[in-house]
């Protein structure tokens, strides 16, 4: 029997591997396409082709479920086109023999997507966004397209983008007094020297008076701000570039601040249970191969599993976004279209016997 388990186990993992580079190469190109047009001198062709280079670890482990899923309907659906299933299955081996024989190399890459996104992806993932972030500020000149807020010190603070050495880039500082804006500082980047203290570089101030204003520049100024720099970092990061721990400490940071932090929770969830979505979706290919798309021809089965796939993507998002509008776990969330594809795949394979 464990010639035969290789066997199932290796032509659904060739099968996969087909797949996903299938998906990385036309996300990579489509991409491409879209984004050529960004191109100028503030953003020339080598920069976008890093940025799309870097995002590849994270998009690679983000298709792992229905890379998981159209690899084994085209795996073991290579094999029922051979009567290779037929044969087993008169041999006696039993259904859910082969459903553990093709889960055992969707879980070992299930794994191992679990720790690029722990490990690879964040870090790719936040040097592509810093690139592009860094290119919105030398392109708009300070114009707010997309960094974060944070209020801190009856101050207003907006951060363009940060790095990990706890760097950040294009800060604006609005200190208000009164409900009357009273001063303004602009710098390009700003250096965490200790504890609370910063140093800002190239720094614009402007101060607002009732009846003028005036302008002074500084090369550099000394800034004080309670917020703890691996604090500031992951507040300017998009929670999906985020890795499992570093979502995990923001949230709870978030909610010793009384702040919502259910987008944080949602987005580690939808990680952390990755490879549980992507065994679902084995055990509903392995349904569907002895049951409906068993006498299906090779594009049928794809086309099949492109709109499972799809389906169960826009559910962890619907029950996902439901959990965060109605306040409820997200873990109840991302689970629902996992137990609901699990139970309907096991009782097909009951059914089939």
């Amino acid at each position: 029997m464990n010639k035969i388990d290789r066997y199932i186990a290796t032509s659904v993992l060739w099968a996969f591997l087909i797949v996903i580079f299938v998906l990385l190469g036309l996300d990579y190109a489509l991409t491409f396409i879209d984004k050529i047009k960004q191109v100028d001198d503030h953003y020339p062709i080598s920069s976008l082709l890093q940025v799309l280079f870097f995002r590849l670890p994270g998009k690679l482990a983000q298709y792992i479920p229905i890379a998981s899923l159209i690899g084994t309907l085209m795996g073991l659906g290579t094999l029922a086109s051979t009567s290779e299933l037929t044969v087993m299955r008169a041999a006696g081996l039993p259904i859910w023999r082969i459903g553990l024989a093709a889960c055992q190399p969707i879980l070992l890459v299930s794994l191992i997507g679990l720790a690029i996104s722990e490990y690879v992806a964040p870090v790719a993932e936040q040097k592509a966004n810093l690139i592009e972030q860094i290119r919105d500020q030398q392109d708009t000149n300070f114009a707010l397209t997309g960094g974060v807020w944070l209020k801190a010190d009856k101050k207003f603070v907006y951060i363009n983008a940060a790095d990990n050495t706890g760097k950040l880039y294009g800060i604006i500082v609005y200190t208000p007094e009164n409900e009357t804006l009273k001063r303004v500082i602009r710098a390009d980047t700003a250096t965490h020297k200790a504890g609370n203290q910063w140093t800002l570089h190239n720094v614009r101030e402007t101060l607002f008076f009732p009846d003028h204003t005036e302008a002074k520049s500084f090369k550099t100024m000394d800034w004080s701000v309670s917020i703890k720099p691996e604090h500031l970092f992951l507040a300017s990061q998009d929670p999906d570039s985020l890795s499992l721990s570093q979502l995990s400490n923001y949230k709870n940071y978030l909610e010793a601040q009384h702040q919502d932090a259910s987008q944080y929770a949602l987005e580690f969830w939808q990680k952390a249970l990755r490879p549980l979505g992507s065994l679902a979706l084995v055990l509903v290919a392995l349904s569907s191969v002895f049951g409906p798309l068993r006498s299906s021809t090779m594009g049928g089965r794809i086309f099949s599993g492109v709109m499972i796939g799809l389906a169960f993507q826009n559910g962890l998002n619907l029950f996902g976004q439901m959990s965060v509008a109605a306040h409820f776990p997200p873990v109840i969330g991302v689970s629902i279209p996992i137990v609901l594809c699990t139970l309907a795949a096991l009782y097909l394979m009951r059914r089939k016997g």
